[in-house]
């Protein structure tokens, strides 16, 4: 019996400000969309997702990675831009959170959830969760889907995860979580009560 519910932030409750970020440097300087999303999401953008790099480290191989002159700080502004509210996806943790406990599993920064959350406030939503930056690892590392269950004091098999990549799903199933992979919220919806959620 599910128990506890957890959603993923970025491409969930959010929009996905990182693929749009990589396209507005594609299309404002040139830069190649493939290198960019590497950069964003590879071993550079990794180590500032789990806390190893600093705000002003991961800046500088990102725009020495690209060529960029532009300021970090514009840059930094433009990428938090691109995370807007699913208003659908948080009428349903709303509808959610009297009959389940809801948490958060997201890849993150310290600097893009404050920044978020000042301009719409998310956390709130939540009972908890886990942040990779604080956790030191992201997904799809065990470890971190087996942090989320410690933080939910949950048995894996009473965990239903949403996640909009389908990878992030693998490691969660092999620990005895259901998985509801985000394609839109209706889908979602329609997902978990098949799966047996009430609300």
């Amino acid at each position: 019996m599910v128990t506890v519910l957890a959603f993923d932030l970025g491409g969930v409750l959010f929009s996905d400000g990182t693929t749009e970020f990589a396209d507005y440097l594609c299309e404002t300087f040139g830069t190649d969309r493939a290198h960019a999303m590497e950069l964003l999401n590879g071993a550079l953008g990794s180590a500032y997702r789990e806390g190893k790099l600093t705000r002003d480290e991961f800046w500088a191989g990102f725009r020495r990675g690209l060529g960029l002159p532009v300021p970090a700080d514009d840059l930094e502004a433009r990428w938090f831009d691109g995370y807007r509210v699913n208003e659908g996806t948080r009428d349903l943790i709303r509808d959610l959170a009297p009959h389940y406990d809801v948490y958060y599993l997201s890849d993150n920064v310290a600097e893009r959830i404050e920044a978020v959350e000042r301009r719409s406030p998310f956390l709130h939503l939540f009972k908890g969760g886990v942040f990779s930056h604080e956790a030191g690892i992201r997904k799809p590392d065990p470890g971190i889907y087996e942090l989320l269950l410690a933080t939910a004091r949950a048995d894996a098999r009473e965990v239903l995860f949403v996640d909009d990549k389908e990878p992030a799903l693998v490691p969660a199933a092999r620990l005895g979580m259901r998985t509801v992979l985000f394609r839109d919220i209706e889908q979602v919806r329609r997902d978990l009560r098949r799966l047996g959620c009430r609300w």
